[in-house]
């Protein structure tokens, strides 16, 4: 609850407290008819009961509850917006927290459960403090107030306290026994959510496989077991209605019960009128303070989903990242666009074995890396040290001669043009996809980026759509086929003219002529820049200043497209697989 108040700040404490005033007066305003029944009560008993003598009364009745009315709209009026601020400054922190996080961070929660975080948990969080601030004010204001107008027999006020101890009880162990039910709902919705995005994202495999069986019984499986849960949980919370119900009832039979017994041992008619005019009262003002118990009932309702979600929440937004931010924003002078990896050795978290072991080259202004190996070998992870996505286990990655973890993320992360393995884009336009690239501090024309997309080999394709680059991006880019995906996310890293690009086997879905096109601008575009290229085809890497061979995360080759030929098992054999003999040769 600490972290919820901290996000507090003097505009929502001001309309809390403002919420309570109205709030106090609401309850204060709605115990005061309990007397003007008395009054009529009276009246009507002793005689004096005219039609005339009742108007005033009722009128006054009917102003307070007017004016009660009044209040409650305007404390719910200010909890709304305080609660609504809070909200959004918890969504902003968790969001914040989520672009904070590695690679590691983000395995360890699964995307699945911080989806459900960030919008079922929330929710729930959301309708507590709307509603279940409300119940937390409201009930201890009526309770003592009611109270404390209470007057009669002390065997009456028992009864009350009796059947509120009952009640209690009963809540607070239903509660108690609700609050795992609570906590093992929300952790099924995360799986829920998984099987879900399972389906939308392997939607092709699915169909082309006719996987509906299969998929449907993974999906029921796991939707019976939340709806079991939260049958459990949904029980023991509404068993507590029902009970409150019965206790009313009973407190209100009891009260009469009590009350005429009493009456009937009184032999003088005052006296029996007056104890009858205050049971009245004593009732009305003892089912008013009851009526306390069933907003706590609302609290029950609320309370254990809302602290499962809170704690989950917190559980992201107190994590500490393991990718800790330097402080240096500039390389060392003289080494400007340089790569290199000394002695590096990584394993993945929980891992046993090392992804990457004893690595080490160097890579100079406006040289191309490739590097080859089978599939697993440890390439893209070389990649994901480069940007930090993980930290090194053993040595260093230095980028323009400093390590990475004495940069500023921002900063080393601006020095680079990343394409990703998986073409991915956003959803918007197209010009705002290729100008996402763009580096810190600058903002390209709409003539850089058409430039950017004639590099990448996107303008032509661009440029016969509808809009052009103003045209639409469906969500992932999912109305471009594989290779224009590919070349767009191309064209955003050129767009970005960076110090280094780091291409992640990019050009697999590009046919050969526009590969070679592709890479001939390039190299007449960004001749100052160092190209870092993960490839599979010999034909996309041969013309490297150094071809990197990596097998079961070692180096097992360094060197030119001959000399690897000559003296690397493992490239021969990729370079034999791929080429004509007479390429080779």
């Amino acid at each position: 609850m600490r972290k919820l108040i901290s996000y507090l700040e003097a505009r929502e404490v001001i309309f809390l407290v403002l919420f309570c005033v109205f709030a106090y007066f609401q309850v204060e305003l709605t115990l005061q008819i309990p007397e003007y029944m008395k009054g009529i009560t009276d009246m009507m008993q002793s005689g004096g009961g005219e039609l005339g003598a009742l108007v005033q009364p009722a009128i006054t009745m009917l102003l307070f509850s007017l004016a009660s009315i009044a209040c409650a709209v305007g404390s719910g009026y200010f909890l709304s917006v305080a609660s609504s601020t809070v909200i959004m400054r918890m969504r902003k922190d968790f969001f914040e927290t989520l672009m904070s996080f590695s690679l590691v961070e983000t395995k360890r929660f699964s995307t699945s459960s911080l989806i459900t975080r960030a919008t079922s948990d929330m929710e729930q969080v959301r309708v507590f403090i709307s509603a279940g601030i409300q119940a937390i004010v409201q009930a201890p204001l009526m309770l003592v107030i009611a109270i404390g107008k209470m007057t009669g027999n002390n065997v009456w006020t028992n009864a009350v306290v009796a059947v509120s101890l009952l009640l209690a009880i009963v809540t607070f162990a239903l509660f108690m026994l609700s609050l795992p039910k609570a906590t093992k709902a929300q952790k099924l919705i995360d799986v829920v959510n998984r099987v879900t995005k399972e389906h939308l994202t392997g939607m092709r495999v699915l169909h082309v496989y006719n996987g509906y069986e299969f998929q449907r019984e993974g999906f029921e499986e796991v939707n019976n077991d939340l709806a079991r849960k939260n049958t459990v949980a949904n029980r023991l919370i509404g068993a507590i209605s029902p009970f409150y119900t019965l206790c009313l009832n009973s407190l209100t039979l009891i009260i009469y019960a009590l009350g005429a017994a009493m009456i009937y041992n009184l032999n003088v008619a005052t006296e029996q009128q007056q104890l009858f005019s205050d049971m009245i009262v004593f009732s009305s003002y003892a089912l008013q303070a009851f009526s306390a118990f069933s907003l706590l009932i609302l609290i029950v309702a609320l309370l254990p989903r809302m602290v499962v979600s809170l704690k989950r929440i917190n559980e992201v937004t107190t994590t500490e990242v393991e990718i800790r931010d330097g402080v240096a924003t500039t390389g060392a002078n003289g080494k400007i666009g340089t790569l290199e990896f000394r002695d590096v050795s990584f394993a993945y978290p929980g891992a046993a074995d090392n992804a990457l072991s004893h690595i080490s080259f160097e890579v100079g202004k406006g040289q191309t890396l490739a590097i080859i190996g089978a599939t697993g070998s440890g390439k893209t992870t070389l990649l994901n040290l480069i940007m930090r996505f993980y930290d090194v286990t053993e040595g260093s990655v230095f980028v323009d001669g400093r390590d990475v973890r004495d940069y500023n993320l921002w900063a080393l992360r601006d020095k680079m043009g990343y394409v990703p393995q998986k073409s991915f884009l956003f959803a918007g336009t197209i010009g705002s996809n290729i100008d996402y690239g763009h580096r810190s501090g600058l903002e390209n024309t709409l003539s850089e980026i058409k430039r950017a997309a004639e590099v990448g080999q996107s303008k032509e394709f661009i440029e016969q759509k509808s809009g052009a680059y103003d045209a639409e991006v469906d969500e992932g880019g999912s109305n471009f086929s594989g290779g224009q995906r590919q070349r767009l996310t191309i064209s955003r890293a050129i767009c970005r003219d960076p110090e280094t690009y780091l291409f992640d086997d990019s050009f697999s879905a590009l046919d050969f002529k526009t590969d070679a096109t592709l890479r001939k601008n390039l190299r007449e575009s960004a001749e100052d820049a160092t190209q870092v290229i993960v490839g599979q085809r010999i034909g996309s890497i041969m013309n490297a200043d150094t071809i990197l061979v990596i097998d079961e995360g070692r180096i097992v080759g360094m060197g030119k497209h001959e000399e690897l030929l000559k003296t690397c098992d493992v490239y021969r054999e990729i370079a034999y697989s791929q080429l004509v003999p007479e390429e080779v040769a």
